[in-house]
């Protein structure tokens, strides 16, 4: 069977993404299916309904990466995938399956609102079983397909898919394409799932809590691979990177002892890191960390569900510094907990931590099932029948949000350092330029002070 996979990310704030999930499925599928990759950052979309004409597909496959931008000023993403849906209807008739973290959390909805054959929730490389099926000529719903949402049937959510996580030999032009056009950065994911419970967030409704970590051989073999393929810098995907600090240190020493001498940046949690960890980072080649510190006062974090307190950030933050590695801290302001107090002590002590960025966001995107949903549901600022697929937010009943805009605006205006989400789009675009003339990276360390 031909199968078509395209990426419909279509955001490069604050670069644009490698689009490492259909490269999974396409690994999952290629010892017997033959597949086609398609990334609408690095490929564009003009010349996608010609290329589906000449491929000529038995499945299509739609990867849906966000529902929105996540602040209350940001892009909801769905007229966006619906025309893109309708261009390669008109395009081709194949059977089109809907997959994605982004249908994941919402399948129903996008489902219904694409026109979609099929959906795939929870791991897209589920989609072998489903291909398998329809090449049979069987009905899917026979095959106990994981994930499998038809129209007008909610999705089995399980998460027992044990296969190799890695790129596959058919990713390789997809690769050198996105390297060539977006910057040379490629991306690698050393392990799935999050065991944390931070209110907010959807990591473990997308991969779920157990923690599934891959061989430090592999990942040295794909970085290599990655490298040879024309990579200059990576980002290592996982929710956050530190969460098994034995599992990443044998990842460290392995990456050290290979040789393998591609920068990195990665999310991290800023707790646990002590001068042994980060001198063994960056010894592996981390560049860059991005620190989801969310707050510095340790009543919001508690509200937060965060394993951190303040003395764990800046002893984080400190350790890092030490071993050389670029630190930016992504700062979440008006979330449960949250005064005008803790406000000002969270920046009083931000001016505390030394040649850094901050990324501070205000509010929090509610999703269903999170533990801020079921406070949401609680305070009446949701209702049991709101779906919560267009995008509403919450922000703590203590707080004014028309303060908090301007408290934040302000402390931007004096801070070269405090970048605010509405000067991302100019960010971006000096990133752009300077990826144009041959640069690698997230580059953020130019604002560090």
């Amino acid at each position: 069977m031909r199968v078509f996979l395209i990426s419909a990310n279509p955001e490069r704030t604050p670069f644009p993404v490698f689009p490492i999930g259909i490269s999974y499925v396409a690994r999952a599928l290629e010892d017997r299916h033959e597949v086609r990759l398609w990334d609408c950052l690095a490929d564009g979309e003009e010349d996608l309904p010609g290329a589906l004409q000449a491929f000529d597909p038995h499945l299509v496959g739609l990867s849906l990466r966000n529902v929105d931008g996540t602040r209350p000023d940001g892009r909801f993403y769905l007229d966006h995938y619906r025309d893109l849906a309708r261009r390669i209807r008109q395009a081709h008739p194949a059977p089109l399956v809907l997959g994605g973290a982004a249908f994941t959390l919402f399948p129903r909805q996008y489902l219904e609102a694409l026109g979609a054959d099929y959906g795939i929730a929870g791991e897209g490389e589920h989609l072998r079983d489903l291909a398998d099926a329809l090449e049979a000529g069987q009905d899917p719903r026979d095959w106990r397909v994981s994930g499998l949402v038809l129209p007008g049937r909610e999705p089995g959510r399980t998460w027992n898919w044990t296969g190799p996580i890695g790129h596959a030999l058919a990713v390789e032009g997809l690769a050198i394409r996105h390297g060539r056009t977006c910057g040379g950065v490629l991306n690698l994911q050393t392990r799935r799932g999050c065991n944390f419970r931070c209110v907010y967030c959807t990591y473990p409704a997308v991969e779920g809590r157990h923690l599934r970590h891959r061989p430090p051989e592999d990942l040295v073999g794909e970085a290599l691979r990655l490298k040879a393929l024309g990579a200059r810098h990576l980002f290592l995907v996982d929710s956050v990177l530190n969460l098994a600090a034995e599992d990443l240190l044998a990842t460290c020493r392995a990456f050290a002892t290979a040789g393998v001498d591609i920068p990195f940046s990665a999310y991290l949690a800023p707790f646990g890191i002590d001068d042994d960890l980060a001198a063994a980072l960056r010894e592996a080649g981390m560049t860059h960390a991005e620190l989801g510190t969310e707050s510095l006062s340790d009543p919001v974090l508690r509200a937060y569900g965060k394993p951190f307190r303040w003395d764990d950030v800046r002893e984080a933050h400190e350790a890092l510094g030490r071993a050389g590695i670029h630190r930016a801290h992504f700062l979440l302001f008006g979330g449960p907990g949250e005064t005008p107090e803790t406000v000002e002590e969270t920046l009083r002590r931000s001016r505390e931590l030394e040649n850094t960025v901050f990324f501070p966001y205000r509010t929090m995107r509610i999703f269903p099932g999170t533990p801020l949903h079921r406070r949401a549901l609680a305070e009446g600022v949701v209702r049991e029948e709101d779906d919560l697929f267009h995008p509403v937010f919450y922000c703590s009943p203590l707080v004014d949000p028309e303060w908090l805009r301007d408290r934040l605006r302000r402390e931007a205006e004096n801070r070269a350092n405090f970048v605010l989400d509405d000067a991302s789009e100019e960010l971006a675009a000096l990133v752009a330029r300077a990826h144009a003339r041959g640069r690698a990276g997230p580059m953020w360390e130019w604002l560090c002070r």
